[in-house]
């Protein structure tokens, strides 16, 4: 998708500046995911270094404890880095997702002077009040984005989970594990029943899917508006 593709110009083509704003909001979370994913491996290395040190140095005196007495906090504590980076940060991914989301809506909503707002509508959720705002207030048809948004609803219950019940998934329906299963960089054990997330490249996928999805929702409502109106 162009950041500068051009449309008529109507009331509804200020959400082409909505377009290039997502870009801007999410791409220091891609960059930030990188240093610090950088950082950590860094760390592992010269934790590495020390710990092989030490083994060389003193591992023929019984006089001295073994490495990884020497170094058992710093490897608990690094053993958890990835996991806090990328589950605190897709947490903020979707938080920033959700209020672009109302962003969206709210302009719209301001744009055709309506008192009704999302949050004025049953939807069972945030995002879900969002969607209907666009579908029901708006009478804007988001049938395409349907596949994406079954996608957005399992990011969502992954985020529920993670947000509230520290990945811990007992009732895992058969589509959801399939689709964790079938996603990488994310993983569910079994034994523990809980939802991990693995690495940065769910994370990056993930604002991809997002920051798409924002953009062919403001795409519709600008072509389905203008339609309307000739």
């Amino acid at each position: 998708m162009s950041r500068t593709s051009r449309l008529p110009k109507s009331k509804y083509f200020v959400l082409r500046h909505l377009e290039i704003g997502y870009y801007f909001n999410f791409d220091p979370i891609k960059a930030y995911l990188e240093s610090s994913q950088k950082m950590i491996e860094e760390n592992e290395k010269e934790l590495k270094k020390r710990f092989d040190k030490w083994n060389l140095e003193n591992q023929d005196n019984p006089d001295y404890p073994d490495a990884y007495d020497i170094y058992e906090n710093e490897i608990i504590n690094q053993s958890e880095f990835s996991s806090i980076l990328n589950e605190s940060t897709f947490l903020t991914i979707y938080s920033m997702f959700e209020h672009s989301f109302f962003h969206l809506c709210e302009r719209c909503r301001k744009i055709e002077d309506l008192n009704l707002g999302p949050k004025d509508l049953s939807g069972g959720n945030y995002i879900g009040q969002c969607r209907k705002f666009v579908t029901h207030v708006l009478n804007v048809n988001l049938d395409n984005q349907n596949e994406i948004w079954s996608k957005i609803r399992k990011y969502q219950l992954i985020r529920n989970t993670i947000a509230h019940n520290r990945g811990v998934l007992k009732d895992l329906k058969q589509d959801n594990l399939d689709f964790i299963e079938k996603t990488n960089g994310i993983s569910y054990d079994r034994i523990g029943k809980q939802v991990h997330i693995d690495s940065i490249e769910f994370l990056n996928k993930l604002i991809d899917e997002l920051v798409g999805f924002l953009i062919d929702v403001c795409t519709e409502i600008i072509e389905q508006k203008k339609n309307s109106s000739t």
